[in-house]
């Protein structure tokens, strides 16, 4: 075969050689190893379930190492990692998201911490109370208890935030227990369903050595170890506080609080509130005497007046009423309630014996929102209506100090306050927030500008003061009582540590606080300590008092968001102004007193600054929409109760007339109201501009009104109903009544009489005409005389017998037309020399005479005596002259020269023809 073409590999100098015969002495090695590890384990598996050697290996150097949390991804609470280098076991409690001062539920065993008894100047001890409960169903055996302590002081607020939410990040020192021992055996183990299993642990600081620690507040650790089911021992629950290790030192910080006596608005401008919950408050065990019990000097109280007046109204000997739908009218009668008139006195009493009360606005109005609509005479209405409310309660006047809702006011809202002389004002610390470069907590007081040169003091409410206090609610699931109350503590000792000169701070509670039982006192007793106490508000307010380093006034955007709309403030503030009018209609002079003003329209402008209270923000406006809504409904109660009753219409035949009308006053109040006339047409329909007229209840009065018309027409006649000031009762449209006129002007009558007298004079000179002497008689029938064409008179009788009258006679002219029957303006005369100019001549006519001839009778001939005709003339020549006039004496007497028109001679003129 093939040799194979790979070179040996030859043994180097690193390389060792292998023993032939398999390596016996390698496996025997093992087998050695094995063993010894087995007796290690059987060796350190009973250690560890005892007392003392578990407390020996879980210390290194005395320091307690605790799993490091980390925050959960979803909710950012703490969640633990496990590993621990204790030598207790790598296997740490489960952490779920942790709460200072209880387990969570995630563990075996829940640990709650219901007290901390930190150690003072004259005690080293320190002691923990609490209660444990099993979450499994397996049985719990071999349970045991240590208290550890932080192993250093917590350094700010900050860091002592971020241990309450996450206590798993400090290092902890486990305390020797007074018993001797560093741990304590638990007999009772709980079990699940039972009653929680209460426990009492004691450390004695001064047994644990080393240097002595500072004074301060520090993390508390509470841990249990055991078996469940019968498995080795391991951690199963743990609960962390904290303590504060204290000395006795001079120095301690300055607290004053401000604890608001303060409900909800309740009373309605007609004297009924809105529910009877206010009697439950004011109880023994209601929140609002609770609250009172609690506070003794120097606490500040911040009092409501709308609640002062609800509370008068309670205590009144004849009952009180409130809304109910059972009881739409007139509500459900209450008796006195004792616990008002007695809640009353306590506030009285409070005042008397010192203790400082400032008032609250009236309504709790909404004070920021009010500014930045522009509603700035009920903000002022508001603040000194508090103030005036709460002088005549006390017997002595409150402290001029504003505290706007939960502190949050903006430098607009502070500089009208200002404006209002208002020295002081109390706002939330975030609005003041302290400048870079400052590692602690300033004081609360700093002076603010304002526009009127006047500075504001300012007193800056520490708020995570407030949220701790008011963390605790009772609930099951939330904090309890005394890890809330550790925690306080290690804030102000906290606050105190920061720096060694004294500061003062200022703890505002919430308007709406709920308290539990007796949690308010409890509160205001932690206040009282080695390293704070309680202090009036009067050391803030001194003259010679410093400005804290504090920046300048900020607003959040998110404070802005929540104030009450500006639309709804409008709607408000309309219903206030038609109240407002109705001040000179129910108290015109002589009932212009405060009595009246007190009774009839405070309620309603109350109520209204009641609808603008901070209460009814967000969800809850429909509540002060419905105060509103009922004053609106009180004010068009009274509006309408004053009525005015006309005719639609009403007729005038002459010039000057009256209208009549009818004013009803269907109020429960006498009015004073004035009448404004108005009409569309001035110059046409005249009348008085106003009247006033007083009334009292339940009466009617007949009116008159005095109107002048200048012509004929319809005009309307405008009433509006307005008070002593001029201002419209209403907005709605005016009473109308038409106003038809049958009267002429003045341009008509002077035509119809112009006409008239016209026509009169006409008439009058024709009688006169007619009647004067020589004026033309009838003359008989037969007897007048014709001229024919030839110019021979012919008597009418003959010419006129059977026959028709020639052309020309009798109407007619030459050619047979009708001839103008109209009468001639006047006669020509022969004996007056006042003929027309144009009239031709005599002689002219007689050619025209000639072709009238055998015309009928003339009637004029009866001027003759005896009634005989003209005599008979031969025919005339053309131009020839007339026959001379007659003479007097010769029978023919005033004989009047013939007519010329259709019945008369040769020279006569068409009837009508002249002018």
């Amino acid at each position: 075969m093939t040799a194979s073409l790979r070179p040996a590999r030859a043994a180097g100098p690193c390389r060792a050689a292998r023993p032939r015969g398999g390596g016996a002495w390698p496996a025997a090695r093992r087998r050695a190893m094995v063993v010894v590890v087995l007796l290690l384990v059987a060796v350190i598996v009973p250690l560890a379930g005892a007392p003392g050697a578990s407390a020996a290996a879980g210390t290194r150097g005395g320091l307690a190492v605790e799993p490091i949390a980390r925050a959960d991804s979803s909710t950012g609470t703490p969640r633990s990692s496990t590993g621990s280098s204790t030598g207790e076991s790598d296997e740490s409690p489960v952490h779920a998201p942790v709460v200072a001062g209880s387990s969570t539920a995630a563990n075996p065993v829940a640990i709650t911490v219901t007290d901390v008894v930190s150690p003072t100047a004259t005690s080293p001890t320190l002691s923990v109370r609490g209660t444990m409960a099993a979450t499994t169903a397996d049985p719990l055996t071999d349970l045991w208890m240590s208290l550890s302590i932080g192993t250093r002081q917590v350094r700010s607020r900050d860091e002592l935030a971020t241990l309450a939410a996450n206590p798993t990040t400090s290092g902890y020192q486990k305390l020797p227990l007074t018993s001797g021992h560093v741990v304590q055996q638990m007999a009772d183990p709980p079990v699940r369903g039972g009653s929680p299993i209460p426990f009492e642990i004691t450390a004695d600081l001064a047994a644990a050595g080393g240097a002595a620690p500072r004074p301060g507040a520090y993390p508390l650790q509470v841990r249990v170890s055991g078996s469940v089911a019968g498995r080795a021992s391991k951690p199963i629950g743990a609960a962390y506080s904290f303590a504060v290790r204290s000395s006795a030192q001079a120095q301690r910080t300055k607290v004053t609080v401000v604890l608001p006596i303060a409900d909800q608005p309740r009373l309605r401008s007609d004297g009924l509130l809105t529910d009877n919950d206010l009697a439950d408050e004011v109880k023994p065990t209601g929140r609002l005497s609770k609250l009172l019990d609690a506070a003794s000097p120097p606490v500040v109280l911040a009092v409501d007046p709308t609640l002062v007046k609800a509370l008068q109204r309670m205590s009144n000997p004849e009952g009180y009423r409130y809304a109910s739908p059972a009881s739409p009218a007139g509500g459900v009668l209450m008796p006195r309630s004792s616990a008002a008139a007695a809640f009353l006195t306590r506030l009285e009493n409070y005042a008397g014996q010192g203790g400082t009360v400032i008032a609250l606005p009236y309504g709790d109005a909404d004070l920021t929102a009010l500014v930045h609509a522009q509603k700035l005479d009920t903000v002022e209405y508001a603040v000194k209506t508090g103030q005036v409310v709460l002088d005549a309660l006390l017997p002595q006047a409150p402290r001029p100090v504003a505290f706007p809702a939960d502190g949050l006011a903006d430098a607009t809202t502070v500089d009208v306050l200002s404006q209002l002389k208002v020295p002081t004002v109390l706002l939330d610390d975030r609005l003041l927030p302290a400048p870079k470069g400052i590692n602690y907590t300033p004081s609360a007081g700093i002076d603010i500008a304002t526009s009127s040169g006047t500075p504001i003091r300012a007193l800056a409410t520490d708020h995570r003061l407030a949220d701790v206090a008011t963390s605790y609610t009772g609930a099951a699931q939330g904090p309890s009582a005394g890890a809330v109350l550790a925690r306080l503590r290690a804030d102000l000792a906290t606050i105190t540590a920061e720096r060694s000169e004294t500061r003062q701070l200022v703890l505002a509670l919430p308007r709406n606080w709920q308290i539990p039982d007796d949690w308010a006192q409890q509160v205001l007793s932690a206040i009282t300590s080695d390293y704070s106490q309680p202090a009036p508000i009067d050391d803030l307010l001194g003259a010679d008092q410093p400005s804290a380093p504090r920046g300048g006034l900020v607003y959040p955007a998110d404070a802005r968001a929540r104030e009450l709309p500006a639309s709804y403030l409008d709607s408000v503030t309309n219903v206030r102004d038609e109240a407002l009018a109705l001040y000179p209609v129910l108290c015109a002079p002589p009932r212009d007193t405060v009595e009246c003003r007190v009774e009839r329209i405070d309620p309603m402008r109350n109520a209204l600054v009641t609808a603008t209270s901070v209460w009814w923000r967000a969800d809850r406006m429909v509540d002060g929409v419905s105060l509103s809504q009922q004053v609106d409904g009180n004010v068009s109660a009274i509006r309408n109760g004053i009525q005015i009753v006309a005719s639609r219409s009403v007729n005038l035949t002459s010039r000057h007339g009256l209208v009549p009308i009818t004013l009803e006053n269907n109020t429960q109040w006498d009015v004073t109201v004035v009448l404004a006339f108005s009409s569309t047409n001035r110059s046409r329909l005249r009348s008085a501009l106003r009247e006033t007229r007083a009334l009292q209840r339940g009466q009617k009065a007949q009116i008159e009104i005095e109107v002048d018309s200048e012509g004929a027409g319809t005009f309307p006649l405008e009433i509006r109903l307005l008070n002593l000031d001029g201002k419209a009762l209403s907005s709605d449209p005016p009473a109308r009544i038409l106003v038809r006129s049958t009267v002429y002007g003045a341009i008509a009558t002077g035509i119809t009489i112009f006409a008239v007298s016209v026509l009169l004079l006409a008439v009058l000179f024709r009688l006169v005409r007619r009647l004067r002497p020589g004026a033309r008689r009838p003359m008989p029938t037969g007897t007048a005389a014709g001229i024919t064409a030839d110019g021979t008179v012919v008597d009418s009788a003959v010419a006129g017998a059977g026959a028709d009258p020639p052309p020309g006679i009798g109407g007619r002219d030459p050619a047979g037309h009708e001839r103008s029957h109209g009468r001639a303006t006047h006669r020509d005369d022969p004996y007056r020399d006042d003929q027309h100019q144009e009239d031709p001549p005599y002689g002219d006519h007689a050619r025209y005479g000639a072709a009238l001839a055998g015309s009928p009778e003339d009637p004029w001939a009866s001027a003759y005596p005896g009634g005989s005709a003209l005599p008979a003339v031969g025919r005339l020549a053309a131009g020839s002259a007339l026959p001379p006039p007659p003479v007097v004496g010769d029978g023919i007497v005033n004989a009047p020269a013939p007519a010329w028109d259709g019945t008369a001679g040769a020279g006569g003129r068409h009837r009508g023809s002249g002018p």
